[in-house]
This record gives structure tokens, C-alpha cells and sequence, in this order.
């Protein structure tokens, strides 16, 4: 390993390269004031970040910086959500194009050099958030926290701790073997200073136990999130509001259930996701608002389920293209991110299940291109129709609850817990159709993993589940076709720069 290059100088060179990644540079500085006063300063004229954390603004400001950090295309902006890792989920049909920027990573070829341009931009752009994490954890830390409104200070520092478990998580999730396979293999490292020095990669023990303790952390602190009493938008100052935008309790809750399932923990993940399922704030979306005849009104997010969601409004530029005609999750051929009919018709199993919500409400039917259609969960309706169905890009979901809590139960060998779960999530979706609590352990698996397939589209999960449980298959992935079995595509490599100078962090001071 090359040492005479640092990874703060490495990482300035490639910042220096875009406007973008200046204004980016300023996100730790957090811009004196607000996070919507873009300021333009060119790095030469950097401000230090502690000259930001002298008030319960520049905290809060910190803390939206690292949500906008979040919703760049390279985190869950696209190839979190949408983009990469539903492409390597199979939840679109294989495109035979190689004008598709994702045709390699369709064939699991992480070796060419268009997967790697954007596996890397992902590492970095995960690592980026974790150092303003970082930043933000080692000002909180050391603040007088009799300066913060009631509550806030601990809000505040629950997030951030619960903010560096959840990217670490998903970086584990990426880039180290999962801990049925491996728990001992090094994978990727877990930060917890914000320093330009290199950290040495843990084990996927490391970090799935380093991440608990952040979360612990982070239900302690948030424990006085105003989503524990009921409320998620009312009575409180602008920063505590609308907690659905930010990493809530319950939030935590729902990864925590997320890491003790990846972990084999099945009475801890059992335990976290029945605290999810038994509040009442976070609910499953009324039929009228799905099922309506006005397809611009339709809720097709599902949104009060949404536990936590990034605040985006260029949803329709990144999903659909910039014109507002369907570009990624639309066209066949080049640049397509779709689904054949039949591969469809086969993952909702639409000949039994015709009327699922899923099916009959999201489904996009392609003109253009015959043969192929599209999910329009994340369709963004004209405001009149609902500014509350508006810029939501879901990450964590209530239905995850009932599907970990079903898993869990099933491995506890409680199967009537198990298939109650499975049955009242289906139930929401249309699905009346109950599992049988008499039904082989296998068969009541294969339902749960349809109930993946069907819900988390466009939103990323599909490809870790195969992944956690080490699946010998991904349905519509034939490996006959690249020569790689499902269990050869589960890690991807580190970035080549990672590999030889250990860049991650971006200098901020």
C-alpha cells in the first residue's frame, strides 16, 4: 500500500473536480445559517466546522446536511433505492444493451469498468456521510446541552448515533460477506472519529456488534422523540417536526430487528419488531387512498407506513427523466429499469393474486415499449392531489416489521406467531388469503420471500435478503448466463482507490 499520498489529499483532488462537490465541501460547515442559504465558496475559502456548532442551529443545520448527503444518487438518491442494488436483486429484467449503465452490473460483472465507476461513487459517498456523522457526534458530545429546547440535545444525538449503525449497515450489506457465511471475515471498517487517518477494516462481527452499540445508544437518546408519545408533527418546534424525515425511534427499532436478523438473533430481532408493529403512529395506508379511480391522486407510496423517508424533490428527474416521460424505470433497451410482462405477472402472481395492491394499483404499463411495465411507487403526483404524497424516497417500511417478526417467530418455532404476522401484512395488501400454520417451515420461508419481491421495488432490500440467508437462488437469475453462482455475487470488491490508499474521508477543516 502506497503511503505517500494522504487519503484527506486524495480525496480534495477528486472534490476539487466539481461546483457540485464544493457546495457538498460546505455541508460540515453548514453554511452559517440555514441549509437551503447556499453559500459560494470556492475551498480556498472553507469554513471550519466548530465555527458551526456554537448554536442549536448549527447542529440542526449539521443534521440536515447529512439527511441531503443521504438523498445524493450514489447513496438513496438511486443506487440504494432504485438504482444498483434492485438491479442486482433482479427486480428488472436483464437488458440486453450495453448502452444501459447498469448492463455489467445486470450480469453481476463487477470487474468492468462502468460497475466499478459506480460502486466506488457509492463507497465514497457512504463514507463522505459517515465523516459529517462523525463530525457531528464529536461537537454534540462536548456541547452545552442546556442551550438545545427540551429535548433536542438527545434527538439530536440519537440520530447521528443511530445515522452511523444505519450506513455502516448497509456498507456491511454491500461490501462484506454475510454473517451466516463469514462473521469472522473482514469486511469493511467501522468509523467513529472523524479523522483523516485510515481505519483498519473489521470483521463482520465488528461492525454488526459496533453498530448494536450505536443503536443502543440510540434508543436511549431517543427515547424522548416525540414519536414515543404519539406525535410526529404537531406541538413542537420546527426541528422535532415531522419525525418521519428523520431517524426516529422507531426507526432505530426497525434496524435494530434489521441487524439482530442478519445477525441470527432471532428472539432480539422478534422483540425490536413487535415494539414497531404495536405503536400507533406509523400505520398501514387506508385502502381509499390506494385504490381510488383518480390514478394522479393515488397514494402510491403507501406513505403512513413510511417509518423513515428521505425528503427529495427531483424524485421525477432521477426515476422518470427530466421531461417527466419515464426514463430509468421505464424504457426498454437502452438505459431501462423494468420488468418483462411476464417476470411480472410471476413475481406478483397476478393469475391468483390479480387484485393485490401492488398489482392492480402501481403497475405501469410501458406503450412505447410493449412487453414491459414499470412500478409507479415512486410516480410523483401534481401537488393539488396531495402535497403529503410529494418528494418522499421510502427507506424503512412498516410491512419490514411484520415480515422480520414472521421470519423470527418461524426460526423461534412459534409458527402460528409467524404465519399471523405474514397473514396480517398480506391482508393489507389485498391478500386474503391466509398461510396455514400447518404448512412446511420451507413453504412459509418462499412466502416470505415473495412478500419481499413485492413490496420493497424500487426501494433496495431485495438483493440483502438473498444475500442474509445465503440464498442458492435469485429468482429470474439464470446462472447459466455469466457462469456465477448466486453465492460468488454477494460481496462486492472494495474501490480500487480504497484497496490502495485507504480514501475516504473529504477534508472539511
Amino acid at each position: 500500500m502506497k503511503k505517500d499520498i494522504p487519503s484527506a489529499t486524495l480525496a480534495m483532488d477528486a472534490l476539487h473536480r466539481s461546483s457540485r462537490a464544493r457546495v457538498l465541501l460546505l455541508l460540515l460547515s453548514l453554511l452559517l445559517a440555514s441549509c437551503s442559504e447556499w453559500l459560494d465558496v470556492t475551498p480556498s475559502a472553507r469554513i471550519k466546522a466548530s465555527d458551526n456548532f456554537d448554536t442549536p442551529r448549527g447542529f440542526q443545520d449539521a443534521l440536515a446536511g447529512i439527511y441531503m448527503l443521504m438523498t445524493e444518487p450514489a447513496c438513496y438518491g438511486q443506487e440504494l433505492s432504485f438504482g444498483m442494488v434492485d438491479v442486482l436483486g433482479k427486480q428488472y429484467t436483464t437488458d440486453s444493451y450495453t448502452s444501459n449503465p447498469y448492463y455489467y452490473l445486470f450480469r453481476y460483472d463487477y470487474t468492468a469498468d462502468a460497475s466499478k465507476t459506480k460502486i466506488a461513487a457509492t463507497w465514497s459517498a457512504m463514507y463522505t456521510a459517515i465523516a459529517n456523522v462523525n463530525s457531528l457526534i464529536s461537537y454534540i458530545d462536548k456541547a452545552d446541552s442546556t442551550m438545545f429546547l427540551p429535548d433536542e440535545y438527545n434527538v439530536i444525538r440519537g440520530e447521528a448515533h443511530a445515522l452511523r449503525a444505519f450506513l455502516h449497515f448497509d456498507l456491511l450489506r454491500l461490501f462484506g460477506p454475510s454473517y451466516l457465511v463469514a462473521p469472522d471475515a473482514l469486511a469493511i471498517p467501522y468509523i467513529k472519529v472523524f479523522s483523516s487517518q485510515v481505519t483498519p477494516l473489521s470483521t463482520v462481527r465488528q461492525v454488526i456488534d459496533a453498530a448494536l452499540a450505536d443503536l443502543e445508544i440510540a434508543g436511549k437518546e431517543l427515547a424522548r422523540d416525540p414519536v414515543t408519545r404519539g406525535v410526529s408533527s404537531a406541538d413542537f418546534s420546527d426541528f422535532l417536526r415531522d419525525r418521519h424525515y428523520h431517524f426516529n425511534y422507531y426507526a432505530v427499532k426497525l434496524l435494530q430487528a434489521r441487524v439482530y436478523l442478519y445477525k441470527g438473533d432471532h428472539r432480539n430481532a422478534r422483540s425490536a419488531a413487535e415494539e414497531v408493529i404495536a405503536q400507533q403512529l406509523f400505520t398501514w395506508a387506508p385502502e381509499s387512498t390506494i385504490a381510488t379511480v383518480n390514478a394522479e391522486a393515488r397514494n402510491y407510496l403507501f406513505w403512513p407506513e413510511l417509518i423513515f423517508t428521505l425528503n427529495m424533490n427531483n424524485i421525477t428527474e432521477l426515476a422518470f427523466g427530466p421531461t417527466g416521460f419515464p426514463a430509468l424505470l421505464a424504457t426498454s433497451g437502452s438505459g431501462g429499469l423494468n420488468k418483462s410482462v411476464a417476470n411480472w405477472n410471476a413475481a406478483y402472481e397476478v393469475a391468483t393474486y390479480p387484485n393485490d395492491y401492488r398489482n392492480a394499483y402501481l403497475l405501469r404499463a410501458l406503450d412505447t415499449y410493449g412487453g414491459y411495465v414499470t412500478s409507479n411507487k415512486l410516480h410523483q403526483p401534481t401537488a393539488v392531489y396531495g402535497q403529503e404524497y410529494l418528494d418522499k424516497m421510502p427507506v424503512m417500511r412498516l410491512p419490514e416489521a411484520y415480515y422480520i417478526a414472521a421470519e423470527a417467530a418461524l426460526y423461534l418455532q412459534d409458527k402460528e406467531a409467524a404465519v399471523y404476522y405474514l397473514n396480517e401484512a398480506r391482508a393489507h395488501r389485498n391478500i386474503h388469503d391466509p398461510i396455514a400454520a400447518t404448512l412446511a417451515d420451507e413453504i412459509i420461508h418462499e412466502e416470505i420471500r415473495k412478500e419481499h419481491v413485492k413490496e420493497f421495488i424500487c426501494e433496495g432490500q431485495l438483493f440483502y435478503y438473498y444475500k442474509r440467508r445465503d440464498s442458492e437462488t435469485i429468482q429470474f437469475y439464470n446462472p447459466g448466463a455469466t457462469g456465477l453462482h448466486p453465492r460468488d455475487i454477494y460481496v462486492l470488491p472494495l474501490p480500487d482507490d480504497e484497496i490502495e490508499f485507504g480514501y475516504r474521508y473529504l477534508e472539511t477543516e
